[in-house]
């Protein structure tokens, strides 16, 4: 029988409760100039300060739904998406959170923001933006960089009072530094050094665990790995050292299989194994760097020194994997094909509306005829062909596709 009841938490209540489990090296709370505007929260909020980070209401997270993680969306309903990958990391970064006392609602916000700024189609449709842009010395496009612009400029929490979702700084910061492609813009969030929070570089490395291992798994799924190592030697013979080295790490717990219509329950296994030990080193590295406070963290962090990550064993059995999938899975026929229809598609529209701005929607074309800068906002300044990228790059695989056909194909009804 139930002898006590306790009473209603509220913000200040539920953050003052969590702090007290977390480790001293924790982010416990935002720091108090965290935030660009000062937020104006009812008494009664039942959310923590990073729960109302999560941007899951975000018009850029629903639109993940639709956009290639690295078979195209309309290829098959259980490939991965960006909204699936965002899904799974968030789940992995929480887990690895949990188990090292850090703080899981920041780990979760960093998560499921950090791919806001992917392009339709991929990489490859990434890579010809920032060519474009690189060569008008326009700046870069990095899909992290345009990640941070996607949350503190293009969306809206629909206020008049400033642009942007008004996100504090924790959490912009560990979106930024989920990848090591960076211009040098967003100097408040310090862009050539490591994340200055935990949580941030959990996100980090378990982002391309997660991202590897269940590309390799669609690898499979599809048929396409099975087709690349029946027709060439090199990546079958790839693959059996990958298999034996995988093997001999594991103590034979994990074996590789590429057949058609295989199990992949072998996958889980070797995400378990990644994650568990990268829980496990990134302990070991607390205690051997002496780590004892969040000062601590954002001290090595100015000295360029992660405090997440593997030991040397691990990481180079996860570098040999990260290196198989790589070549033999992104760099081949199939997915190399994808790419280069994706980069015509887009490479097509971009030119076309170049020359002609009036092609652009009705709310994309006021942006392209009043260009508009905010002193508060410290990526890249607007510019007519940073707007036409900002349309394209927010596009959904499904809607670029669209998008092309209306604008070249005659027999498409208006």
């Amino acid at each position: 029988m139930i002898d006590k009841f306790f009473p209603i938490r509220y913000k200040d209540d539920i953050e003052a409760a969590y702090a007290t489990i977390l480790a001293p090296y924790a982010t416990a709370f935002p720091a108090p100039d965290s935030r660009d505007y000062e937020e104006k929260l009812q008494s009664d909020d039942l959310r923590s300060s990073f729960q109302r980070d999560r941007i899951i209401h975000s018009k850029a997270f629903r639109r993940l739904m639709y956009k290639t993680q690295v078979f195209v969306n309309h290829e098959g309903d259980h490939f991965r998406t960006r909204l699936t990958h965002s899904l799974e990391v968030s789940q992995f970064a929480r887990g690895i959170a949990k188990s090292l006392a850090l703080n899981e609602d920041l780990a979760e916000a960093i998560a499921l923001g950090h791919d806001l700024g992917h392009t339709p189609f991929g990489h490859a449709v990434e890579s010809y933006f920032d060519e474009q842009l690189k060569a008008r010395g326009m700046g870069r496009f990095y899909h992290n960089e345009q990640s941070v612009r996607i949350v503190d400029l293009l969306e809206s929490r629909n206020s008049t009072d400033y642009r942007g979702l008004n996100l504090t700084k924790e959490v912009r910061e560990g979106i930024l530094k989920h990848n090591e492609d960076r211009s040098g813009v967003y100097t408040n969030l310090d862009p050539y050094l490591p994340c200055s929070n935990l949580e941030g570089q959990v996100v980090n490395i378990v982002d391309t665990i997660a991202y590897v291992c269940h590309d390799f798994e669609d690898g499979v799924k599809s048929g396409l790995l099975y087709k690349n190592i029946q027709n060439n030697p090199d990546i079958k013979e790839a693959f059996l050292e990958l298999k034996e080295m995988i093997s001999e790490k594991t103590k034979g717990d994990i074996c590789l299989h590429c057949d058609l219509y295989t199990d992949t329950y072998f996958i889980r296994k070797l995400i378990h194994y990644f994650i568990l030990n990268l829980t496990k080193d990134s302990h070991e590295n607390i205690i051997k760097l002496k780590v004892s406070s969040l000062d601590d963290v954002k001290r090595l962090a100015e000295q360029k020194k992660s405090v997440i990550g593997f030991n040397e064993e691990t990481k180079k059995v996860f570098d040999e994997f990260k290196k198989f999938v790589y070549k033999n899975i992104y760099d081949t026929q199939t997915i190399v094909i994808m790419d280069t229809k994706a980069v015509s598609v887009v490479s097509e529209m971009f030119e076309a509306l170049i020359k002609n701005p009036k092609l652009l929607p009705p709310e994309w074309l006021y942006k392209y005829n009043h260009i508009e800068n905010d002193d508060n906002y410290k990526g890249y300044k607007n510019n007519e062909i940073r707007v036409i990228c900002d349309y394209l790059s927010c596009m959904t695989d499904r809607y670029a596709l669209e998008e092309y056909e209306r604008l070249f194909d005659a027999r498409v009804k208006l």
